[in-house]
Protein backbone atom coordinates (compact mmCIF):
# COMPACT_ATOMS: atom_id res chain seq x y z
CA UNK A 1 0.00 0.00 0.00
CA UNK A 2 1.22 3.32 -0.95
CA UNK A 3 2.00 5.80 1.88
CA UNK A 4 1.09 9.02 1.79
CA UNK A 5 3.70 11.10 1.50
CA UNK A 6 2.73 14.43 3.69
CA UNK A 7 2.82 14.09 7.28
CA UNK A 8 -0.20 16.21 8.56
CA UNK A 9 -2.01 14.06 5.77
CA UNK A 10 -0.77 10.79 6.64
CA UNK A 11 -1.71 11.87 10.73
CA UNK A 12 -5.20 12.58 9.30
CA UNK A 13 -5.58 9.22 7.43
CA UNK A 14 -4.59 7.65 10.23
CA UNK A 15 -7.12 8.97 12.28
CA UNK A 16 -9.78 8.71 9.74
CA UNK A 17 -8.79 5.14 9.90
CA UNK A 18 -9.04 5.00 13.39
CA UNK A 19 -12.49 5.80 13.71
CA UNK A 20 -13.60 3.61 11.06
CA UNK A 21 -11.76 0.50 12.80
CA UNK A 22 -13.64 1.76 15.80
CA UNK A 23 -16.26 -1.08 14.86
CA UNK A 24 -13.79 -3.81 13.42
CA UNK A 25 -14.20 -5.71 16.82
CA UNK A 26 -17.97 -7.20 16.10
CA UNK A 27 -17.81 -7.65 12.38
CA UNK A 28 -15.12 -8.84 9.74
CA UNK A 29 -17.20 -9.14 6.24
CA UNK A 30 -17.41 -5.89 3.82
CA UNK A 31 -14.34 -3.69 4.84
CA UNK A 32 -13.82 0.04 3.46
CA UNK A 33 -10.15 -0.35 2.89
CA UNK A 34 -9.44 -2.01 6.12
CA UNK A 35 -12.34 -1.39 7.78
CA UNK A 36 -15.92 -3.46 8.61
CA UNK A 37 -19.50 -2.07 7.65
CA UNK A 38 -22.47 -4.13 7.63
CA UNK A 39 -22.51 -6.52 4.18
CA UNK A 40 -26.18 -6.42 3.59
CA UNK A 41 -26.58 -2.94 3.53
CA UNK A 42 -27.03 -3.38 -0.04
CA UNK A 43 -28.30 -6.59 -0.38
CA UNK A 44 -32.00 -5.17 -1.91
CA UNK A 45 -29.71 -4.32 -4.90
CA UNK A 46 -28.74 -6.19 -7.97
CA UNK A 47 -24.67 -5.79 -8.67
CA UNK A 48 -25.62 -3.63 -11.74
CA UNK A 49 -28.14 -1.63 -9.76
CA UNK A 50 -26.16 -1.01 -6.97
CA UNK A 51 -23.40 0.20 -9.54
CA UNK A 52 -25.92 2.52 -11.42
CA UNK A 53 -27.01 4.31 -7.88
CA UNK A 54 -23.74 5.30 -7.65
CA UNK A 55 -22.11 8.18 -9.32
CA UNK A 56 -18.19 6.45 -8.65
CA UNK A 57 -19.00 4.49 -11.65
CA UNK A 58 -21.06 6.29 -13.85
CA UNK A 59 -18.42 5.17 -16.68
CA UNK A 60 -18.08 2.15 -15.68
CA UNK A 61 -22.18 1.30 -16.42
CA UNK A 62 -21.66 3.04 -19.53
CA UNK A 63 -19.42 0.82 -20.34
CA UNK A 64 -21.21 -2.23 -19.52
CA UNK A 65 -24.51 -0.92 -21.24
CA UNK A 66 -22.03 -0.37 -24.39
CA UNK A 67 -20.88 -4.33 -23.83
CA UNK A 68 -24.62 -5.52 -23.25
CA UNK A 69 -23.00 -7.50 -20.03
CA UNK A 70 -26.07 -6.22 -17.10
CA UNK A 71 -27.10 -9.85 -17.19
CA UNK A 72 -23.69 -11.36 -17.07
CA UNK A 73 -22.62 -8.70 -14.15
CA UNK A 74 -25.90 -9.67 -12.47
CA UNK A 75 -25.04 -13.35 -12.32
CA UNK A 76 -23.07 -15.30 -9.65
CA UNK A 77 -20.71 -13.47 -9.86
CA UNK A 78 -18.20 -11.72 -7.95
CA UNK A 79 -17.00 -8.40 -9.47
CA UNK A 80 -14.22 -6.10 -9.42
CA UNK A 81 -15.40 -2.39 -10.13
CA UNK A 82 -13.01 0.07 -11.31
CA UNK A 83 -14.39 4.06 -10.41
CA UNK A 84 -13.99 6.84 -13.67
CA UNK A 85 -11.01 7.76 -11.82
CA UNK A 86 -9.40 4.16 -13.03
CA UNK A 87 -11.37 4.08 -16.52
CA UNK A 88 -10.39 7.59 -17.49
CA UNK A 89 -6.24 6.91 -16.90
CA UNK A 90 -7.32 4.45 -19.41
CA UNK A 91 -8.61 6.55 -21.71
CA UNK A 92 -6.14 9.44 -21.68
CA UNK A 93 -3.33 7.18 -22.58
CA UNK A 94 -5.38 6.11 -25.81
CA UNK A 95 -6.03 9.81 -26.52
CA UNK A 96 -2.47 10.32 -26.39
CA UNK A 97 -1.63 7.32 -28.47
CA UNK A 98 -4.05 7.89 -30.95
CA UNK A 99 -2.67 11.77 -30.83
CA UNK A 100 1.16 10.55 -31.61
CA UNK A 101 -0.19 8.53 -34.64
CA UNK A 102 -2.36 10.79 -36.35
CA UNK A 103 -0.47 13.88 -35.15
CA UNK A 104 -3.14 15.24 -33.81
CA UNK A 105 -3.89 16.92 -30.80
CA UNK A 106 -7.93 17.51 -31.42
CA UNK A 107 -8.24 13.89 -31.57
CA UNK A 108 -10.25 12.22 -28.73
CA UNK A 109 -10.70 8.76 -27.59
CA UNK A 110 -13.90 7.97 -25.97
CA UNK A 111 -16.07 5.08 -24.92
CA UNK A 112 -17.50 4.50 -28.37
CA UNK A 113 -14.13 4.28 -29.47
CA UNK A 114 -13.82 1.01 -27.74
CA UNK A 115 -14.62 -2.36 -29.82
CA UNK A 116 -17.51 -4.12 -27.89
CA UNK A 117 -15.39 -7.24 -28.03
CA UNK A 118 -12.40 -5.63 -26.21
CA UNK A 119 -14.82 -4.48 -23.95
CA UNK A 120 -16.69 -7.49 -22.71
CA UNK A 121 -13.46 -8.76 -22.48
CA UNK A 122 -11.71 -6.35 -20.75
CA UNK A 123 -14.81 -5.93 -17.98
CA UNK A 124 -15.11 -10.62 -17.78
CA UNK A 125 -11.25 -9.47 -16.88
CA UNK A 126 -12.45 -8.24 -13.50
CA UNK A 127 -15.36 -10.97 -13.11
CA UNK A 128 -15.04 -14.37 -11.00
CA UNK A 129 -17.68 -17.43 -10.79
CA UNK A 130 -19.41 -17.97 -7.64
CA UNK A 131 -18.37 -15.77 -4.34
CA UNK A 132 -15.08 -14.80 -3.62
CA UNK A 133 -15.20 -13.51 -0.06
CA UNK A 134 -12.64 -12.09 2.69
CA UNK A 135 -14.05 -15.01 4.22
CA UNK A 136 -12.36 -17.66 2.46
CA UNK A 137 -9.12 -15.67 2.24
CA UNK A 138 -5.85 -16.07 3.79
CA UNK A 139 -2.38 -14.34 4.04
CA UNK A 140 -1.54 -17.35 1.41
CA UNK A 141 -1.73 -16.74 -2.63
CA UNK A 142 -4.56 -18.23 -3.55
CA UNK A 143 -5.24 -18.49 -7.74
CA UNK A 144 -8.49 -17.77 -9.22
CA UNK A 145 -9.26 -17.60 -13.28
CA UNK A 146 -11.37 -15.08 -14.37
CA UNK A 147 -14.40 -15.48 -16.99
CA UNK A 148 -11.63 -14.94 -19.62
CA UNK A 149 -9.35 -17.80 -18.32
CA UNK A 150 -6.91 -15.48 -16.74
CA UNK A 151 -4.70 -16.75 -13.49
CA UNK A 152 -5.13 -13.82 -11.10
CA UNK A 153 -4.17 -14.34 -7.42
CA UNK A 154 -6.55 -12.78 -4.60
CA UNK A 155 -5.29 -12.96 -0.75
CA UNK A 156 -5.52 -10.99 2.16
CA UNK A 157 -2.04 -8.67 2.46
CA UNK A 158 -1.17 -7.19 5.90
CA UNK A 159 -0.01 -3.62 6.91
CA UNK A 160 1.65 -2.27 10.15
CA UNK A 161 1.71 1.56 9.34
CA UNK A 162 -1.20 2.07 11.80
CA UNK A 163 0.86 0.34 14.95
CA UNK A 164 1.56 3.06 17.14
CA UNK A 165 -2.70 3.14 16.81
CA UNK A 166 -3.89 -0.65 16.65
CA UNK A 167 -2.16 -3.85 18.36
CA UNK A 168 -2.72 -6.07 15.32
CA UNK A 169 -2.08 -5.25 11.57
CA UNK A 170 -4.34 -3.97 9.36
CA UNK A 171 -5.43 -6.74 6.38
CA UNK A 172 -6.64 -5.52 3.30
CA UNK A 173 -7.58 -7.57 0.09
CA UNK A 174 -5.42 -7.31 -2.42
CA UNK A 175 -5.67 -8.36 -6.63
CA UNK A 176 -2.79 -9.35 -8.51
CA UNK A 177 -2.37 -9.97 -12.05
CA UNK A 178 -0.13 -12.70 -12.83
CA UNK A 179 2.17 -11.68 -15.55
CA UNK A 180 5.09 -14.35 -16.81
CA UNK A 181 3.76 -17.25 -13.56
CA UNK A 182 4.03 -16.10 -9.78
CA UNK A 183 6.44 -13.90 -8.97
CA UNK A 184 9.12 -15.30 -6.36
CA UNK A 185 9.27 -14.47 -3.16
CA UNK A 186 11.37 -13.03 -2.57
CA UNK A 187 11.46 -11.23 -5.81
CA UNK A 188 15.38 -11.04 -6.79
CA UNK A 189 16.65 -7.41 -6.88
CA UNK A 190 17.49 -7.83 -10.48
CA UNK A 191 14.23 -9.25 -11.59
CA UNK A 192 12.75 -7.76 -14.66
CA UNK A 193 10.12 -5.10 -14.63
CA UNK A 194 8.17 -6.70 -17.44
CA UNK A 195 8.00 -9.90 -15.74
CA UNK A 196 6.75 -8.38 -12.36
CA UNK A 197 2.98 -9.51 -11.60
CA UNK A 198 0.57 -6.58 -10.96
CA UNK A 199 -0.71 -5.63 -7.77
CA UNK A 200 -3.56 -3.89 -6.52
CA UNK A 201 -5.94 -2.83 -3.11
CA UNK A 202 -9.22 -3.38 -2.74
CA UNK A 203 -10.52 0.21 -0.98
CA UNK A 204 -14.35 -1.41 -0.70
CA UNK A 205 -14.40 -5.27 -0.15
CA UNK A 206 -17.14 -7.73 0.15
CA UNK A 207 -20.31 -5.64 -0.63
CA UNK A 208 -23.25 -8.62 -1.03
CA UNK A 209 -25.48 -7.64 -3.44
CA UNK A 210 -29.05 -9.11 -4.31
CA UNK A 211 -27.21 -11.04 -6.92
CA UNK A 212 -23.48 -11.07 -6.41
CA UNK A 213 -20.49 -10.14 -4.67
CA UNK A 214 -18.95 -6.83 -5.73
CA UNK A 215 -15.64 -5.42 -4.71
CA UNK A 216 -13.85 -1.86 -5.75
CA UNK A 217 -10.61 -1.76 -6.64
CA UNK A 218 -8.82 1.90 -5.58
CA UNK A 219 -9.72 5.16 -7.73
CA UNK A 220 -6.11 4.77 -8.57
CA UNK A 221 -6.06 1.29 -10.69
CA UNK A 222 -5.15 1.41 -13.73
CA UNK A 223 -7.95 0.13 -15.63
CA UNK A 224 -7.10 -3.53 -17.32
CA UNK A 225 -3.49 -3.45 -15.46
CA UNK A 226 -2.20 -0.63 -17.62
CA UNK A 227 1.85 -0.15 -16.83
Amino acid sequence: MNKLQPIIIKYAGALLLASLLFAACKKDDHFIGGTPTDPYAKSNLTTYDYLKQNKLFDTLVLMIDRAGMKDEINGNVTFFASTNYSIKTLIDVRTKLIQLKYNDENIKYTLDSFPVMELRDSIRAYMYKGNVERRNLSLERQVFKNMVGEDFIIRLVETTDYSGIFSKPVQYLELTKIIDGQDPDPLPENYPDARKDIADIIQTSGILTKTGVLHVLRNSHKFYWIR
